[in-house]
């Protein structure tokens, strides 16, 4: 099994990144905030969590030792594969994903593509009390821009995702709320 790969990110496809190591190019499927903050060019270090099937080898690829615990925990849930779990990391976010499971709210899982009420509910019921909020800071539930958004009758997801996704240099409440709903699916 590869436990971790260090090398060049040399390319960011659609939902992955080819990272070359020793002279291979690795894909690496990865969450969205971490398809955002790799750079081309950059050497980078990934936590890699290997999924072989008969038909596919697949590399799941985390910047943190946590995130990939907590997607082996996601994918041991039943009804809950790779792709499922990398879109819950995705549009939830680890820390807001640890809140809503330590506080018993599915709400925050109905609104993401291929996760229905009653896989939300089961990952809720199968993961409270098996893992720690951390310390990373509780996700944008206070942040004025993901409150508008969900006010404007998007999903919690729907919003914490189009949050993650504003470029930092982008400030006050009105411009990053603008930027946000261009992100918004």
């Amino acid at each position: 099994m590869i436990a971790t790969l260090r090398g060049v990110v040399t390319e960011k496809l659609e939902t992955s990144l080819v990272l070359e190591a020793g002279g291979v190019g690795y894909e690496l499927f990865v969450t969205v905030d971490e398809w955002g903050s790799a750079e081309l060019g950059a050497v980078a270090t990934y936590y890699i969590s290997e999924q072989i099937r008969e038909d596919a080898h697949n590399l799941y690829a985390f910047s943190a030792r946590a995130s990939k615990q907590l997607f082996a925990q996601l994918i041991a849930v039943n009804g809950v594969g790779p792709k499922v779990a990398l879109q819950i990391l995705s549009a939830a976010g680890e820390s807001r994903l640890r809140q809503a499971i330590n506080s018993n709210d599915p709400a925050l899982l109905k609104g993401i593509t291929g996760v229905g009420p009653k896989t939300a509910h089961r990952v809720i019921m199968e993961l409270r009390g098996k893992v720690e909020e951390g310390s990373a800071g509780l996700a944008p539930v206070a942040d004025p821009t993901y409150q508008g958004l969900v006010a404007l009758g998007y999903t919690p997801a729907q919003a914490t995702a189009a949050v993650a996704q504003i470029p930092a240099d982008i400030s006050g409440d009105q411009s990053r709320l603008k930027a946000a709903l261009k992100q918004v699916k």
